[in-house]
């Protein structure tokens, strides 16, 4: 059976997650999807993990270790990881989340009933707890999944709950090595842009709060990322053609409020007030209640 099933590698970036990133691993080697692999891409580690899983795993042929040259973030790990792959399809899995059994085989029904789709190919991601489905909304089995559906509600993608094929990723461009935030979202607008996604049915992942901050709130890293992200999208000629004027203003806007809201919390109070009149005054965002408030209150911070 499993000379017969594509290949399917599924690629986890790993930063200082020992023990925790084998219970992920682990998820893998438990797929239904016989011919299913793990790709581990160590990004120079200080806690030991890469010693530690290479003594873990030195019997289990279907997990392959690698380490980065330098310490480079969770997108050129996935890209790295990516490179080393000879698999008709990949997928991702953040080094502290789990993938349920029957993940990659419920993606796969979709990629076999079109052998020739080339883009995004999605399930759901569950609750750790009640394990009910945390899409936005319900579609039936292989319903596209438009650019604007993800505009107007990012909750429809993970990074853990798709798969597509390697070369139709390598040709996108992989994940922008120079974002260390919303690297996930420029992906996917990238690939919507393409290529309307497909909807997998059934469960696909747990997406667990093992530590006290996951990337949404490192809000230093947000701060110095400023607006990379939207350059990003203005650089990329077939999403700007895609996107209307209010898409790529709600794309800003929702950038600019990710940044002053880091700025606040980490009470940056005269930065806060300097990025907000600018975005003001550039047409970014319209002050509303809660911003003026949080001018006010800046000053007392």
């Amino acid at each position: 059976m499993r000379n017969h099933q594509p290949t399917v590698a599924i690629v986890i970036p790993c930063f200082n997650r020992w023990p925790r990133v084998c219970e992920a691993i682990d998820s893998v080697l438990s797929q239904t999807w016989l011919n299913t692999h793990c790709i581990v891409v160590d990004d120079v580690s200080t806690d030991g993990s890469y010693a530690q899983l290479e003594e873990h795993y030195r019997a289990e042929p279907r997990v392959s270790l690698h380490q980065l040259a330098s310490n480079q973030g969770q997108s050129a790990a996935r890209n790295h990881g990516v490179a080393l792959s000879d698999a008709a399809y990949v997928g991702f899995l953040d080094s502290d989340d789990l993938l349920v059994e029957s993940a990659v085989a419920n993606r796969m029904q979709v990629a076999q009933d079109d052998p020739d789709f080339e883009g995004l190919i999605f399930s759901d991601p569950i609750d750790t707890v009640t394990h009910r489905s945390l899409l936005p909304g319900k579609k039936e089995y292989s319903a596209p999944l438009t650019l604007s559906e993800y505009i107007d509600d990012m909750g429809w993608l993970h990074t853990n709950s798709f798969l597509m094929k390697r070369s139709a990723f390598t040709v996108s461009g992989g994940f922008n090595e120079e974002l260390r935030k919303k690297e996930d979202v420029e992906f996917f607008l990238r690939a919507l842009a393409r290529e309307d996604g497909r909807y997998a049915t059934g469960p696909c992942c747990m997406v667990r709060d093992v530590e006290e901050h996951r990337a949404r709130h490192d809000h230093e890293r947000i701060i110095r990322q400023g607006e990379r992200f939207i350059e990003a999208v203005k650089m990329n000629p077939i999403l700007m053609n895609r996107l209307t004027q209010e898409q790529a203003k709600k794309l800003l806007e929702a950038d600019t409020r990710s940044v002053l809201q880091s700025l606040y919390r980490m009470k940056q109070g005269k930065r806060f007030r300097s990025t907000l009149r600018d975005a003001i005054v550039n047409g970014k965002l319209k002050l509303d209640a809660r911003l003026l408030k949080r001018y006010l209150l800046s000053f007392l911070r």
